[in-house]
């Protein structure tokens, strides 16, 4: 080993420290620089593939041929799932993962024609026209629990409010079986009451029934029972079997009254499911 000049000894500790002071000075404003650098740059996002991801479906139903009847129909019936939405300016208003907490969707619900020369039980009633009913559904998940309340506004045969609550339980037995089933009520104002399951002084004189002024308020409880299987990533067949008792003002319609109070529907389909560019 070369042996170091006591002198240099000397001199390696004299300009340590003012060498040290010199790096941190000239070190010192680049690291706000660079911290500037990196919020100039903003974390990357992929481009979505869509805007907005919808899903569709039809099938058959059977269900009372009319509320409150005792005879059953079979019917078209349409499946519409709204599993994500990106909008400029909010940006992701609905996600497409299955998260915990608040979620929306739209809510819908065709209610075919009600011909009272098809029933005869309805045999001088007025005949109602079909109606469209659009609204919201709200509901909040947690672990395997969903409660949810739908709200709607009639367009058509009928302009009154009505809606359903309810309380799911999600099982997911595999990655493409997912299962729900709970209870269910359902409810309406003075409108929608009136069309159905009314019955005018008029009425009354022509069909032979009491005449009938039912009030808003809850008009059944029940439970629903559905079951989803997504054999391949766009299409799925979907199912549901739903009770419902009616109840209150409901029940006491005379319309009900020449029926059935115990109310059931089943449901059987296929559903597509697809995206789209709405916005550059």
């Amino acid at each position: 080993m070369i042996p170091v000049p006591e002198y240099a000894k000397h001199a390696r500790k004299r300009f340590a420290v003012p060498l040290l002071v010199a790096s941190l000075l000239v070190l010192t404003p680049l690291v706000p620089a660079a911290a500037a650098d990196r919020a100039d740059h903003p974390r990357y996002e992929p481009p979505r593939p869509y805007d907005i991801e919808l899903e569709v479906g039809a099938g058959a139903a059977m269900r009372p041929a009319y509320e409150g009847a005792k005879d059953y129909r079979f019917s078209p019936t349409g499946f519409f799932t709204l599993h994500y939405l990106w909008v400029p300016g909010l940006g992701e208003v609905k996600s497409g993962r299955p998260t915990e907490g608040f979620s929306f969707g739209p809510s819908f619900r065709y209610v075919r024609e009600r011909d009272s020369s098809d029933y005869a039980a309805l045999r001088g009633l007025n005949d109602v026209d079909a109606a469209f009913e659009l609204g919201g559904r709200f509901a909040y998940t947690f672990g395997m629990f969903r409660p949810w309340v739908a709200v709607r506004y009639g367009f058509g045969g009928h302009s009154g409010i009505v809606g359903e609550a309810g309380l799911d339980m999600i099982l997911r037995p595999t990655a493409v079986t997912e299962l729900t089933f709970g209870p269910r009520t359902s409810f309406a104002n003075r409108e929608y009451m009136q069309t159905y399951l009314g019955v005018t002084p008029l009425e009354s004189v022509t069909s032979g029934l009491a005449a009938y002024a039912p009030g808003a308020g809850f008009k059944g409880v029940g439970a629903e029972a559905t079951g989803r299987y997504q054999f391949t990533p766009q299409w799925a067949v979907i199912g549901s079997v739903a009770y419902e008792k009616l109840i209150g003002a409901a029940a006491d319609s005379p319309i009900v009254q020449a029926g059935d109070d115990d109310q059931f529907t089943v449901k059987l389909g296929l559903s597509y499911r697809f995206g789209l560019r709405l916005f550059n």
